[in-house]
């Protein structure tokens, strides 16, 4: 059998493969290896998202994110693994050490920094819990967008306690954006309703809800929405 042909049933079984596994084998010299594993990735045989890393094409895509880096999916990623969101997720998200990214054939597996590890699920993947979800989004709304968030809290069933205690330390600011965007739903259950009443106990001084640009005043928040109402809501107006 050809060194080419071991190694690609090989990865293909495997799922995930790294070189020196490979180089492991004996098959051939390291440099020779090297070779043949790019002529293998060039030709579509399986993927190369990070130097060292060989990926089969069968492998799932949310399993080799978790699996490159010590992590857990979020934000968009989470939302639509708890059927929060119906857009599938190219760009998959994960909370880990440090922030990177890598391409995996048509997805991109980005990484960014975890605030904490609290609050995560085991199935079927390492990710966030509904409300971590939340959470991590409205720390990250610059990659998620307020609109995908207030449609996944609209639709969701998540715990007032789970999530206060999760987002138990963060100041009034991080509150008054909840509260607001909780404020504009069409419709709130007790759980929301809850979570409601304490994001008005934290108003404090004034806050933007998203950078520092030109928006309009929203006295009962303290809060200038820089983002539009129309924006945040447009999935419920369509």
């Amino acid at each position: 059998m050809k060194i080419a042909t071991k190694l690609t049933e090989y990865v293909k079984k495997a799922g995930i493969a790294e070189f020196k596994v490979l180089d492991s084998m004996g098959l051939t010299s390291p440099n020779s290896l090297r070779v043949t594993l790019n002529r293998l990735v060039k030709s579509g045989e399986f993927y190369n998202p990070a130097k060292g890393i060989y990926v089969s094409k069968n492998v799932d895509p949310f399993h080799v994110a978790t699996a490159l880096r010590p992590g857990y999916l979020s934000l968009g990623t989470a939302l639509y693994l708890h059927h929060l969101s119906d857009e599938y997720p190219f760009t998959i998200f994960v909370a880990s050490g440090k922030s990177c990214s890598f391409r995996l054939g048509e997805h991109e597996l980005c990484y960014f920094k975890a605030k904490n590890y609290a609050g995560l699920v085991e199935t079927p993947y390492k990710m966030a819990s509904a409300e971590k979800a939340f959470y991590d989004c409205l720390l990250h709304a610059d990659l998620v967008g307020y609109a995908k968030i207030a449609k996944a809290l609209h639709n969701s069933k998540i715990s007032a306690n789970a999530f206060l205690s999760i987002s138990k330390g963060e100041g009034g600011a991080f509150f008054q954006r909840l509260g607001y965007i909780l404020s504009l739903l069409p419709k709130r259950g007790g759980e929301k309703q809850k979570i409601l009443e304490h994001c008005r106990k934290k108003v404090r001084a004034n806050a933007y809800l998203q950078g520092r640009g030109n928006g309009k005043y929203v006295p009962d928040w303290k809060l200038i929405d820089n983002v539009g109402e129309k924006v945040i809501l447009s999935w419920w107006q369509q």
